[in-house]
């Protein structure tokens, strides 16, 4: 995927009238976020053009072209699908861009353009229904699906979303990210949902194998970690249930100086009603990582979110060494912890533990077993999230008081459930 300056643009689209006599040619119009933005468009349109660059790299192929209109347009090039395709594709970009930097697309605000003819220097376009072509897709992917879109708060949050990235030389990592339950112990309600990554990372031709953020150059963790948070913000943007939305920030994404800049950039854009909901987590930390420099980044990032979290490298860590940072909790994944295990309760008791001398909220994720999770229930973690929660609670609206009983009574078939093959 190219990106053009308008001096470039005759050129370029005098070289594609196929295209546009296929009808796969749109203007992607972002104006209503430049007239929300007021005097910052001026500091906010390069995060946006950055956005809707990397939106469209997602699902491009070869001979695919963005090219840059002006400061709030982009004319979309798609030579290898059909039109309705290709409309779909345009329309869905144009939606979370809106989704992200507004919190909320409006449907008035969903400005998509039909290019019917390019001729001396002028384009020729026709308004489109962009709301209408988002319902079809969306209709047309359920089979049996109605055809209208369905309401914010009924949207199934089980469907993942993927991303192929790449990092010279001759990396290719395909990232997927997964919202999942997570069950607040106090109040018994599920009220925020974590963005599960499972990763995939390729060298050269050689076949892709399970990853985690441990294995990624920074680049690729920085790409993650954007990706990761502009998917957290769509879904805050199309929930009206208030519930937050756990985002993973590996450390070298957030220490990287290239990195570091594009990620500060993205938070910056992001709207008040989506930090309110956003939820960092901090992950890829050494159980010594130091204390100070774990403040520079709590104090770096915290102010674009709600909370930022640490993701202990194994439930012997001893995260007191992290209290005092800023840190609003420390978390755990528990994916690899065995329900028989020696000693697996007193050791999630001593985790528990010390995060609560440190004032900390203590959580564990990815529980295969509801024993195991109701074991860490009782060695005092503060949140839980794992398989017997997440196949009950699927949608936003779902959320409700679930006590202890209801997830072993609903989960209690954990020895059916197999192991993941990658992180």
């Amino acid at each position: 995927m190219e990106r053009f300056t308008s001096a470039g643009l005759r050129a370029v689209l005098e070289k594609v009238a196929p295209a546009i006599a296929a009808g796969c040619v749109t203007v992607i119009s972002v104006e209503a976020i430049r007239e929300r933005s007021g005097d910052k468009w001026p500091r906010k349109r390069e995060q946006v053009a950055s956005f809707v660059e990397r939106a469209f790299s997602r699902v491009s192929q070869p001979g695919d072209l963005m090219v840059s209109l002006n400061d709030a347009e982009f004319v979309s090039v798609q030579t290898s699908v059909s039109r309705t395709t290709s409309l779909g594709i345009s329309a869905k970009i144009l939606k979370e861009a809106l989704a992200f930097f507004l919190g909320a697309a409006a449907r008035e605000d969903l400005r998509l353009f039909q290019v019917t003819a390019f001729h001396n220097g002028a384009l020729t376009v026709e308004p489109l229904d962009a709301g209408r072509i988002l319902d079809n897709a969306e209709g047309a992917a359920r089979p049996g699906a109605r055809s209208s879109a369905p309401p914010a708060d009924d949207l199934t949050w089980k469907v993942s979303r993927t991303w192929r990235l790449t990092s010279p030389p001759n990396l290719t990592l395909d990232l997927e990210m997964t919202p999942e339950p997570t069950w607040n112990v106090a109040a018994r309600v599920v009220a925020s949902f974590l963005l599960r990554p499972s990763m995939w990372l390729a060298v050269g031709d050689e076949p892709a194998r399970p990853a985690d953020d441990w294995d990624l150059p920074a680049v690729l963790a920085g790409e993650a970690a954007m990706n990761g948070i502009a998917y957290a913000a769509e879904l805050i943007g199309k929930n009206k249930v208030q519930v937050a939305l756990h985002a993973p920030l590996p450390l070298r994404a957030a220490t990287y100086s290239t990195s570091r800049y594009d990620l500060l950039n993205l938070l910056r854009g992001l709207d008040n009603a989506t930090r309110r909901l956003l939820i960092l987590e901090i992950t890829d930390l050494s159980a010594g990582f130091p204390r100070s420099r774990l403040t520079e980044v709590v104090s770096m990032v915290s102010p674009y979110c709600r909370a930022v979290l640490a993701r202990a490298p194994s439930e012997c860590a001893d995260v007191r060494m992290w209290g005092g940072c800023g840190l609003s909790g420390v978390a755990l994944d528990c994916r690899n912890l065995e329900a028989d295990g020696r000693d697996v309760q007193r050791r999630l008791a001593i985790f528990a533990q010390r995060a609560k001398e440190s004032s900390l909220a203590c959580v564990g994720y990815d529980f295969l077993s509801s024993s195991l999770m109701l074991a860490a229930w009782a060695a005092g973690f503060t949140h839980l999230g794992g398989r017997a929660l997440s196949e009950e609670i699927t949608r936003p609206r779902s959320i409700a008081r679930l006590q202890p009983a209801d997830i072993f009574a609903r989960g209690h078939r954990a020895a059916e459930f197999p192991q993941r093959s990658a992180a």
